[in-house]
C-alpha cells in the first residue's frame, strides 16, 4: 500500500489533469448538434456579411475610378473639340487675312502705278491728267481706305520702333 500511496503522491496532478480533460472532452462531445449548427451558421453568416462588405467597398472604389476616368475623358474631348474649333477659326482668319493682304498688295501696286502715271503726265504737261488706263477698274472707296490704313499702320510701326529704340538704352 505504501507503494500505491507513493505513486499517488507523485502522480496525483497528472491524474487530476487527465480526469479534467476527460470530463471536458465528454462535455464537448455532448454539446447538442443544434447548438453547434447554430454557432456554425452564425459564423458563416458573419463571414458572408464581411465578404459582402469587402465586395461592396471594392465595387464602390472601382465605380469611383470609372467615373473619374469618364469625367476626365469627357473633359479631354471637350478641350480637344474647343482646340479644333479654335484651330479652324484661326485657319479661317489666316486665310481671310492672306486674301486681304494679297488684295492690298495689288491695290498698292495699282496705286503706285497710278501715282507714277500722274507724275509723268503732269511733267510732260500734256493731257488732262487722267489716272485710269481703262483696262483695270479703279479702287473702290473701301480699297482706298485699306491703302490709307496700311500707310497709317506703317507709320505707327515706325513710331513704335523709334520709341523702343529710345527707351531701350534707359533700361
Amino acid at each position: 500500500m505504501t507503494a500505491l500511496l507513493m505513486f499517488l503522491r507523485m502522480s496525483w496532478p497528472y491524474l487530476l489533469t487527465a480526469a479534467a480533460g476527460a470530463f471536458i472532452s465528454h462535455e464537448i462531445d455532448n454539446i447538442p448538434y443544434s447548438r453547434l449548427q447554430a454557432a456554425r451558421s452564425a459564423d458563416q453568416t458573419r463571414w458572408a456579411q464581411e465578404e459582402a462588405q469587402r465586395q461592396k467597398a471594392a465595387t464602390e472604389a472601382l465605380q469611383a475610378q470609372i467615373k473619374a476616368r469618364l469625367t476626365t475623358e469627357a473633359n479631354n474631348s471637350a478641350v480637344i473639340e474647343n482646340l479644333q474649333n479654335a484651330n479652324a477659326q484661326i485657319a479661317a482668319d489666316r486665310d481671310g487675312t492672306l486674301t486681304r493682304v494679297r488684295r492690298l498688295e495689288q491695290l498698292l501696286v495699282l496705286a503706285s502705278h497710278q501715282t507714277a502715271g500722274r507724275g509723268g503726265v503732269s511733267q510732260a504737261g500734256s493731257g488732262s491728267g487722267a489716272t485710269s488706263t481703262g483696262d483695270t477698274p479703279g479702287p473702290t472707296r473701301a480699297e482706298e481706305l485699306l491703302v490709307a490704313a496700311s500707310g497709317e499702320c506703317e507709320q505707327t510701326a515706325n513710331q513704335l520702333n523709334a520709341l523702343i529704340a529710345e527707351i531701350r538704352p534707359q533700361l
